[in-house]
């Protein structure tokens, strides 16, 4: 019985022995994956993944059982599926003579046995990177010289021991934030991280790593967060003045957005971008500018007058409409349009613009749109075209001016044709009883009204006026989405005897939050905005409709919604554009409705491929069409 309990403690400390230290076994195969290959940290498909090998991986590995191999990678052992790892044929190995000795580094925990054969007695097991004395044995097996005595021990886990040439070290900055890393794999821990801009001593380690040398201590860092070469000194800024009234860019191109000016002679803080640009500075922000618009030095000063100089004021007409500006540039808000032949009193601003002066205030407009003298006799005006009043049982009040707060002259009935002499303010201008009289646009159509009892549809063009929503160069939103508009309106009236009703009938602004009072005003039961979509990444694309889950109505804005965005991506099927789905969102056009309704994104306007079809006419029908048999399929359903 003792005897027996002595072999098995002597069995269990043997077991326990070679527990403590974990070893490769010998040899290992190559072989090549055969679908893409997950690799896991144990032989379970609940190990965790530590990476995907692509199909036709070339991968060192061993037998593990049936079902799974080892599979070495960076000096590591983890485990995938056997399956999917096809042994290939190992290249001819040339066997280097050798001295009887040779000096390596055990590149693995490894076990050193009696003979060559993976069976044999462990006689020792060497830590990873313990120098050994060895000797080549055959393709798989290597002599180990330990003690005066040769036992075998796995080759492919011994390295020739290098003696490294000193690494080249040059002087560098890091362009960025870097993290120091003790192995070079950026999945271990960070040993330290670096600010951008310091200077650093450094080596090329390899093709994407180099060494950091800290004092007595080395650490690894990818070499693309490290520039070699001296860190240039800080930018120079330099005093100047605005000699023009300063465009301010966000990007270096004129093409691009004016983000503010600067009038002329501003003291501006600034460096030298290039050649052609400079870096404005203003408190912790930055702009560009044309280095040609700054003067370097302190801008001149008027000489004193003991008088303020008398103001030439002009008296004059505008030989076109024209706008009235806040600023000296035409990219900033429209105040005021007065139309042509309107007498003005005016005087020279600059050798471009004046000040015209209405009432006790001052704007400003190019002087090219002025003209001194008396105005001609404006040519009897000619209507610009005709519309429909669109007021089922009830009637439209004609105004005496362009607001919905003016004098009431008189009304017009349902279905009446009107001629119109242009739009402004939301206003169509007519002539009644022999004057002037003004009718809200909302209210009138393009066709003549049905006498359809269903429905009313609200279409929403979106922006309009002085916002042209996303732009492209020369091409806005708000104009590809007012002519999708009006032909959903169009289709919906003439196949569906449908009553539509737009927000607005011409290139007009209401603030997001006005539109849907506008469409309850306009007694609408469902309500479709539509707009085009932009994004800085050139490469988002598709269609999109979204609806709100805030609302009274989610459940049904939801359901139009989806039709709206099946059959809209249905009838551009073909084309290229993709769907990005059906998704919620808290826009205030549609969470403030008071009805069911959808916000429809018919593409990115910045996408070089979506830009294509909302330019072409033939598409935008078809988007029209898609969007309005969504419109059609819903009015079935709940109607």
């Amino acid at each position: 019985m003792k005897m027996k309990l002595l072999k098995v403690a002597l069995i269990l400390s043997l077991l326990l022995f070679g527990a403590q230290i974990p070893a490769v076994e010998a040899s290992t195969l190559d072989g090549e994956t055969t679908v893409n290959l997950n690799v896991r940290s144990k032989p379970s498909t609940t190990g965790a993944v530590i990476t995907t090998l692509p199909k036709g991986t070339k991968v060192k590995y061993g037998t593990y059982n049936q079902s799974w191999h080892k599979v070495y990678l960076n000096s590591r052992t983890y485990y995938a599926s056997a399956p999917y790892i096809k042994q290939i044929a190992s290249s001819p190995t040339t066997i280097k003579t050798q001295a009887a000795s040779s000096t390596g580094v055990t590149t693995e925990n490894l076990n050193v046995r009696v003979t060559s054969h993976r069976d044999a007695k462990i006689v020792t097991t060497l830590k990873k990177g313990t120098e050994v004395n060895y000797a080549v044995h055959n393709s798989s097996w290597a002599k180990v010289f330990l003690n005066g005595k040769t036992y075998y021990a796995a080759k492919a886990y011994i390295a020739p021991k290098l003696v490294a040439s000193a690494p080249s070290k040059q002087s560098g900055y890091t362009n960025r934030d870097i993290q120091l890393f003790n192995r070079t794999l950026q999945t271990s821990p960070v040993a330290k991280t670096i600010p951008a801009k310091r200077t650093v001593t450094f080596s090329v380690h390899n093709s994407s790593w180099s060494v950091i040398y800290e004092g007595t201590k080395t650490y690894y860092t990818p070499t693309r967060g490290i520039t070699a070469g001296t860190l240039k000194p800080a930018t120079t800024t330099e005093t100047g003045y605005a000699n023009r009234d300063l465009k301010l860019f966000d990007t270096r191109n004129q093409a691009s957005k004016v983000v503010k000016v600067l009038p002329l002679n501003t003291v501006v803080a600034s460096s030298k971008y290039n050649s052609s640009w400079s870096t404005v500075y203003i408190g912790s922000d930055t702009y560009y500018t044309p280095t040609a618009w700054i003067t370097p030095g302190v801008a001149p000063v008027q000489p004193p007058t003991t008088t303020k100089p008398v103001e030439t004021k002009i008296q004059g007409y505008a030989n076109r409409n024209i706008n009235l500006f806040g600023k000296t540039h035409q990219s900033s808000s429209v105040l005021l349009v007065l139309p042509q032949y309107t007498a003005v009193t005016y005087s020279p601003y600059n050798s471009s613009w004046s000040n015209v002066f209405v009432g006790t205030k001052t704007y400003f407009t190019p002087t090219s749109w002025l003209t001194a003298g008396a105005a001609p006799s404006a040519p009897a005006a000619s209507p610009q075209g005709k519309v429909y009043i669109n007021t089922p049982g009830d009637v439209l009040n004609v105004r005496a001016t362009a607001s919905a707060s003016s004098t009431i002259l008189g009304k017009l009935t349902h279905g009446m044709q009107v001629d119109h002499y242009g739009s402004s303010n939301g206003f169509y201008k007519i002539k009644y009883n022999g004057r002037d009289g003004f009718i809200s646009a909302a209210f009138t159509m393009a066709i003549k009204p049905s006498a359809s009892t269903g429905p009313i549809i609200v279409i929403d063009p979106g922006h309009g006026g002085n916002d042209p929503g996303a732009i492209n160069g020369s091409f806005y939103e708000k104009t590809v989405v007012f002519d999708v508009s009006k032909r959903v309106e169009a289709y919906l009236s003439s196949k569906y005897n449908y009553q539509v009703r737009l927000t607005r009938t011409t290139d007009i602004f209401y603030k997001p939050a006005e539109r849907p009072v506008i469409a309850k005003n306009l007694r609408g039961d469902l309500f479709v905005s539509i707009h085009a979509n932009a994004s800085r990444d050139p490469k988002a694309n598709g269609i999109e409709t979204f609806y709100s889950s805030s609302t009274a109505q989610s459940a049904r804005s939801r359901v139009l919604a989806t039709n709206i965005q099946n059959n809209l991506v249905s009838n551009m099927s073909g084309t290229g554009m993709r769907s990005r789905g059906v998704k919620s969102a808290n826009y205030i056009v549609i969470n403030h409705s008071l009805m069911p309704s959808a916000l429809v994104e018919l593409g990115f306007i910045t996408s070089p491929t979506d830009v294509i079809h909302l330019r072409s006419e033939a598409s935008r029908q078809r988007m029209a069409i898609g969007v309005a048999e969504g419109i059609a399929q819903y009015v079935r359903a709940y109607h």
